[in-house]
């Protein structure tokens, strides 16, 4: 049965300016109920449950709610839909706590490592830097689609051998790159895929705090997920922002791979 988690919280980006991510877990909802049927025809509606995930004014105290939420809803089909990219850190935890048992993983699609300083609770620019040592091993995170970072990111990398695959890499040899993907989700049980909207061309994506140019294609991104499908026990959603958005189509993407994943 599929859960989706709705986590409207955006208040680990750093710059005020650019927070707006609050908004996105309503309006990719919004968006969502205007897709009738899946491609294939299907209706992706019957049984999914919409669930509110409190917040509260401490990260603290949304962190714990956030791992409850998934904790309740663990053995289901999951989606969470952010919210900034802090969230990511207490569904991770959670993650590696319910699948302690199985060989679990991490597909980090995002245009940034997010190991800019090593706060903990994480901001939306720590997220690997937070979990890698504490809660996941390096190799077994592969971050996909990055093209933008500093120096103290390059340094994160080299002294964790950080798996990575980045944009330029991604579009210049798709082949090399699916095959990679392939080599790195074979020995896994269970898949976290982790998708930023910032890894997507800001062509197809510009509703997002932080737009990069040369981004992956989103028909790419999709394929991907549906791919692995059947290994995803979550998919976490992160950095829609509305405000920033044009027409919507930014949430409209995210409610079409949302319910493109739904499919049955």
């Amino acid at each position: 049965m599929p859960t989706i988690l709705k986590i409207p919280f955006d208040k680990c980006i750093v710059d005020k300016e650019r927070r707006g991510a609050a908004l996105a877990p309503d309006q990719i909802q919004k968006e969502a109920e205007n897709f009738f049927l899946t491609e294939d025809g299907n209706d992706w509606r019957p049984g999914v449950k919409w669930v509110d995930v409190p917040i509260a004014e401490e990260f603290e105290k949304t962190a714990e709610n956030i791992k409850k939420a998934f904790a309740e809803h663990s053995k289901d089909i999951i989606v969470s839909l952010g919210g900034d990219n802090s969230i990511s850190y207490s569904l991770m935890d959670a993650f590696a706590e319910v699948h302690k048992d199985k060989k679990a993983g991490v597909l980090y699609f995002d245009a940034h490592f997010d190991a800019q300083d090593n706060f903990t609770p994480a901001t939306h620019e720590d997220v690997l830097s937070g979990t890698i040592g504490r809660v996941w091993c390096a190799h077994d995170v592969l971050v996909v689609g990055v093209r933008n970072y500093t120096k103290e990111e390059l340094e994160f990398v080299k002294t964790w051998s950080l798996p990575n695959i980045k944009a330029k890499e991604f579009n210049s040899d798709k082949e090399n790159s699916l095959k990679k993907i392939e080599k790195f989700c074979k020995g896994l049980d269970v898949i976290y895929f982790m998708l930023d909207i910032d890894v997507i061309d800001p062509s197809f994506a510009p509703g997002t705090g932080w737009p990069e140019p040369l981004g992956l294609h989103p028909q790419d991104v999709l394929d991907i997920i549906l791919r692995f499908k059947d290994k995803i026990k979550i998919l976490d959603i992160v950095e829609v922002s509305p405000p920033r958005d044009i027409n919507h189509i930014t949430s409209r993407l995210a409610a079409k791979i949302l319910v493109e994943y739904l499919k049955t």
